[in-house]
């Protein structure tokens, strides 16, 4: 019977455009990724807004001189403020924190 000897394998050798080619579709990869993550974020957020807004919410008037610090404070104390505030600018989808006297927000 005979032996068959081992076949040496040559490495793959990619050309100039099988390297791009190769850069692209990682590329493309990792922002397919990204945008998945991005959205199912976006979407967690969305979720949770609507939770938040299903719950138990009152109207305040903002008075001269109020931040949204001193208002979370008002409404909640017992929590850090740090979370009402973001509770408040979500339910009022505010984009900074300014706020200004007479406004009406929704708080928790």
């Amino acid at each position: 019977m005979t032996t068959l000897a081992p076949v040496a394998v040559a490495p793959i050798r990619l050309t100039r455009r099988g390297r791009f080619l190769v850069s692209v579709l990682s590329f493309v990869a990792m922002l397919a990724i990204s945008l998945f993550s991005i959205v199912g974020l976006a979407t967690a957020s969305a979720k949770a807004s609507n939770e938040t807004a299903n719950s138990t919410t009152t109207q305040i008037v903002v008075a001269p001189g109020e931040t949204l610090w001193t208002i979370a404070m008002r409404v909640n104390p017992e929590i850090d403020p740090r979370a009402v505030i973001e509770q408040i600018k979500d339910l009022n989808v505010l984009e900074g924190i300014d706020v200004y006297a007479g406004q009406v927000l929704l708080v928790p």
